[in-house]
């Protein structure tokens, strides 16, 4: 299958609130090589108030912002989605993208009124090049250099990893340049830790995950915390009961005598703290479960015999009444999010009907004076307010009067923080850090005076 690699520039690390404000992409076929590329910008939503630290790493100034050159978010959002619906189908990866590029791109698709789950439905899949840094820095440490941080600590950070590792990295932090740092990456782990690569990139599929963690066979799991890695035998007990992707596997260095008898209450507390018994595992998410025999050093690492961690998964896998116990406890674990009131933070509260879908479809295909009528007629309260906020933002001219001094309050409230109303970074947000990131960036006191003019005259 050819690979979709991708990256995100933004206006902040929000994953709901901030805005994508670069998007590049390039395809590949499965064995890496270039077949063609994409990149664009777009204009700042009115609502959305960047990060200044944002700004400065991403060198992007005010003018960049509200570039009348530039396509609105809105008409950015469709030229991505036609693109990336016509390399489909392909498996989407990049760099840190399934924590941090993926919700912001599905939010950006869901607040333009298009199919959030583009990247894993119609053959799609999701992988991450982080993951496979991560496992190849825990076990192949010799097959790539791991730089270390100013605090003096390993980093897999992408701007230091990559010209570690030999690639001219100048240009970090723009979106296409940290595309190709990651194919770059992706190409010297393939060819320098084959195992690796080999077993991690089946893991694309969540049921290929899923076969690992309940095979009854004890798995090493590679996770990192603080930069730094842990690796741990493990072995799947079971899964929160509405949403199988959340799967729990037990941590054999603990004695299964010590847990398999506890109640659901003490098991929901053995999902807590770093000598848990169980770790929560999103088969969805590409994690580095792999076979113990490349990780030769495992015994040693959590200090028991092969034969012993073997015995364990055994007698955890065989016991079918604590698996239902533990499924039971990752339910009370991982309750309902409680129901969000603002439009951004609903996005997972379902799919759009079926109705509302060919609305989407009509909404996309009309000029802005239907599309003004089209928002009026969605079944959805949702997407009734989103595509409202589109025409207010790019047509308002074509709203009634009443809706649209109704969302010029919004948008002043928005960018104030008034009314109680928690939603984003606003502007007094933003002079607040200014004054810290002029302590961080002293070299950049021009583009900081720039940033602080345009803040004041918002």
């Amino acid at each position: 299958m050819n690979f979709i690699f991708y990256d995100t520039e933004t206006t902040g690390t929000d994953t709901a609130f901030d805005q994508i404000l670069q998007f590049a992409a390039i395809l590949t076929d499965a064995e890496l090589n270039e077949l063609d590329r994409f990149e664009t910008r777009c204009r700042l939503l009115p609502h959305v108030i960047p990060a200044p630290g944002a700004l400065l790493a991403t060198r992007v100034t005010p003018t960049m912002l509200t570039d009348p050159s530039l396509p609105s978010h809105y008409e950015m959002m469709l030229q991505i989605a036609e693109k990336l619906r016509a390399w489909s189908p392909a498996i989407f990866t990049g760099y840190n993208t399934l924590s941090f590029d993926e919700p912001l791109l599905r939010q950006a698709f869901y607040q333009t009124l298009q199919p959030v789950y583009l990247t894993n439905t119609n053959g799609n899949q999701r992988a991450d090049v982080l993951r496979l840094a991560q496992a190849t820095a825990a076990l192949a440490p010799n097959a790539m250099v791991v730089p270390i941080s100013a605090k003096g600590k390993p980093t897999l950070r992408l701007d230091t990893l990559a010209p570690a590792n030999g690639f001219a990295h100048e240009n970090a932090h723009d979106a296409l340049a940290d595309v190709e740092a990651t194919i770059y990456m992706a190409q010297l782990i393939r060819d320098r830790a084959p195992s690796i690569w080999n077993s991690l990139l089946p893991l694309v599929d969540k049921g290929e995950v899923a076969a690992h963690l309940s095979s009854g066979a004890p798995k090493c799991i590679v996770e990192y915390h603080m930069g730094i890695p842990s690796i741990r035998a493990v072995v799947g007990c079971g899964h929160h009961p509405k949403n199988p992707t959340m799967m729990a596997a037990f941590v054999l260095r603990r004695d299964p005598a010590e847990v398999l008898n506890l109640s659901e209450a003490d098991l929901v507390e053995e999902t807590k703290g770093p000598n848990r018994a169980l770790r929560t595992i999103y088969s969805n998410k590409m994690p580095a479960v792999i076979d113990t025999a490349l990780a030769p050093d495992l015994p040693a690492v959590i200090g028991l015999p092969m034969a012993e961690i073997v015995r364990r998964a055994a007698v955890v896998s065989a016991d079918g009444q604590f698996a239902a116990r533990v499924c039971r406890a990752m339910e009370r674990r991982y309750p309902p999010f409680e129901p969000a009131q603002i439009v951004e933070q609903r996005m997972y509260e379902g799919f759009p009907s079926r109705a509302d879908e060919d609305r989407m479809q009509a909404f996309h295909k009309a000029e802005w004076p239907e599309r003004a009528e089209v928002a009026e007629v969605f079944e959805d309260d949702r997407f009734r307010e989103l595509a409202r906020r589109l025409v207010f933002v790019n047509a308002p001219e074509f709203m009634p009067t009443a809706r649209r001094d109704q969302l010029q309050t919004w948008l002043n409230n928005r960018r104030h923080g008034r009314e109680g109303v928690e939603a984003g970074r606003t502007l007094a947000d933003a002079m607040s850090d200014l004054e810290k990131v002029e302590t961080e960036y002293p070299a950049s006191s021009e583009p900081i005076a720039a940033i602080k003019i345009w803040l004041e005259t918002l």
